[in-house]
């Protein structure tokens, strides 16, 4: 085990195992690395394989260079992120936007056209809303609820170009917690797999992309959790070249007046998902994959069977329970075969 610390960074373990060669018998001896460390509010744990120490740092500075790169333009945590400076502006004036920010709108917009309004990145002012009623423990009001809908609407965006935009009303927020860790697990993906290390995992608090299978295996083992804490695991898959995010409410929900909310806001409805549900989304991207969990998961399992196929994913596991034991849950798998 070698202690190795970033440079300006929190210090975290660096582990080091020696692997035996590839099962193709072209590739030389490969040791695998395991990176994690503190971000964007979680972890950012890493599993590379490589040829050497030398070369798993360079991936591993490369990702993290990306990542602390674009949670400066996407947080919505950062009061001086290009997202947030976006949502103060005043109304009516023309941002330009930076390639990132304006890409991660465009991709928001097409997952809003996809979802049939279900996936919507300006819920803000109803996330900013129930996120206040979650403190409190006290539900708003249908004139507060009211209210925030009215600043919510991609026709509260006003687009002179894909990278030109204003806001046209006042409260105008935009929540990319459904879109953005995606986008930069993508990007960083991309940085580490650029520096020569094919063989990689990168998982950002459950947002996970993967490349090539480990020697010898068929795969990276993902396991997907159950619903409650102490419940068993739904599935263990083998996966490689893809992504994919499971999105649930087993730690974030509230009980107010003996009924159950969780994160995940209708924006048909203004209001939270009472149901429980865990739901993974397997796709290409891990933006889509990040969307896509989202988007179904408010759908809920009958609205998203039927308009499945449409989506830019490739699997689909759902679980609902309609009460807090989860003693009977209803599980579906969906996929395009």
């Amino acid at each position: 085990m070698i202690f190795y610390c970033r440079p300006g960074t929190t210090c975290f373990f660096f582990i080091v195992a020696i692997l035996a060669q590839s099962a193709y018998g072209q590739s030389p001896n490969l040791l695998r690395f395991e990176f994690s460390a503190p971000s964007m509010g979680s972890h950012v744990d890493m599993v590379i394989y490589a040829e050497s120490e030398s070369k798993a740092k360079l991936a591993i500075n490369a990702c993290l260079d990306e990542i602390e790169r674009l949670t400066l333009v996407l947080s919505n945590y950062d009061s001086m992120s290009e997202i947030s400076m976006l949502c103060a502006a005043p109304i009516l004036k023309r941002i330009q936007l930076s390639q990132d920010l304006a890409s991660v709108l465009q991709h928001s917009n097409r997952w809003h056209k996809l979802s049939n309004g279900c996936f919507d990145i300006t819920v803000g002012p109803l996330t900013k809303l129930w996120r206040t009623s979650r403190q409190k423990k006290q539900l708003p009001t249908a004139t507060d609820i009211a209210l925030a809908k009215n600043n919510c609407g991609w026709t509260s965006l006003s687009f002179a170009s894909e990278s030109v935009v204003s806001l046209l009303k006042p409260e105008m927020q935009l929540d990319l917690s459904g879109i953005a860790v995606g986008y930069i697990v993508d990007m960083a993906f991309e940085k580490m797999t650029n520096s020569g290390s094919r063989s990689v995992l990168l998982n950002a608090g459950g947002d996970i992309r993967v490349g090539d299978s480990p020697p010898g295996s068929e795969g990276w083992r993902i396991t997907i959790a159950g619903l409650g804490k102490t419940s068993p695991p739904l599935a263990m898959l083998r996966l490689d070249n893809c992504a994919i995010t499971t999105s649930g409410d087993l730690n974030q929900f509230i009980e107010i007046e003996g009924r159950r909310y969780s994160h995940f806001i209708d924006p048909h409805t203004g209001s939270p998902i009472e149901r429980r549900q865990s739901v993974t989304a397997i796709a290409k991207t891990t933006l889509d994959a990040d969307a896509g969990a989202t988007a179904l998961a408010v759908m809920g399992m009958h609205e998203a069977s039927k308009h499945f196929k449409e989506l830019p994913l490739t699997e689909a596991i759902m679980v609902e329970s309609e009460t807090d034991t989860a003693s009977i849950i209803r599980m579906r798998h969906l996929s395009k075969d």
